[in-house]
């Protein structure tokens, strides 16, 4: 019989450890994949598409119902979920028929858990199960849109550095691995910024002088104290009064830049 493959996904050592050394000796499951963050386990269920995964729900930054909702819904994997909820949130699974491990669990309890997931496993039953998740991710995704606007998540400790030239965005309980090149502009808005990616933007909770530390200058120079955009996205800059220029983007909008940073597109374009 084929193995079924497993990622488990922890912030906690001693938890990914735990889980590790209690499926050692099933000869049914294969180890891919351990991981210590939600973006770790976005990329190795992507990569590796496990059949079973025990995720940690409260992991920081990006939790365990925002990887699993960041997921293609049509290939996702058996989730045991590991939990230290109250027993108010805990009333969501139970209602969503979800198979959870309450944090601190016994030995026997996890392997109830894992008795019964992988029953379903074998049985090519995932759709039945994944129907009931997929209501628990519908009920979640409300109540993030309901909370507004989304963050950017680092990749790193050390500072402000980008990985992968790339922004991850938490929104509407999803994570979006966005392209710096695909970033057209960013625009300040109130006390958030709109990054504008062609014809549509996400709302971020962070200031536009926050995003120019965070983006290469390089790439995006600021032209207005409200907007900062990516040079290769301009394809016409119109001089306008007062040492202003109105620019062109690539995706139809207009941008007019402001004198007082007209230094900043000298150093670009040698104007």
């Amino acid at each position: 019989m084929q193995k079924i493959t497993a990622v488990i996904a922890d912030d906690e050592k001693e938890a990914r450890d735990g889980i590790k050394l209690l499926l050692e000796n099933d000869t049914e499951i294969e180890i891919v994949g351990i991981c210590k963050n939600g973006i770790e386990a976005i990329k190795a269920i992507n990569d590796l598409k496990p059949k079973l995964v025990f995720m940690d729900i409260q992991m920081p930054g990006v939790n365990g119902l925002e990887v699993i909702n960041s997921l293609d819904k049509s290939i996702l994997p058996a989730i045991i979920f590991v939990t230290a909820y109250d027993q108010y949130s805990l009333k969501a699974f139970e209602l969503h028929a979800m198979d959870y491990l309450l944090k601190p669990f016994t030995d026997e309890r996890f392997f109830k858990a894992l008795d019964h997931t992988k029953s379903f496993i074998k049985q090519n039953q995932l759709e039945k199960v994944n129907a009931n998740l997929l209501n628990l991710l519908d009920f979640y995704q409300k109540e993030q849109k309901e909370e507004g606007s989304g963050k950017i998540i680092k990749e790193t400790s050390q500072g402000n550095k980008l990985i992968n030239n790339r922004l991850i965005i938490k929104s509407d309980g999803k994570i979006y691995f966005v392209e710096l090149d695909k970033i057209v502009w960013v625009q300040a808005y109130d006390y958030y910024v709109r990054i504008h990616i062609a014809n549509k933007f996400y709302l971020v909770r962070e200031s536009l002088k926050q995003m120019e530390e965070l983006l290469p200058s390089e790439k995006f120079v600021r032209i207005h104290k409200s907007s900062i955009v990516n040079i290769d996205h301009i394809i016409e800059l119109e001089p306008h009064f007062n040492n202003e220029f109105i620019m062109k983007l690539d995706n139809g909008e207009e941008l007019k830049s402001s004198r007082n940073f007209r230094d900043k597109l000298k150093g670009v374009f040698n104007i």
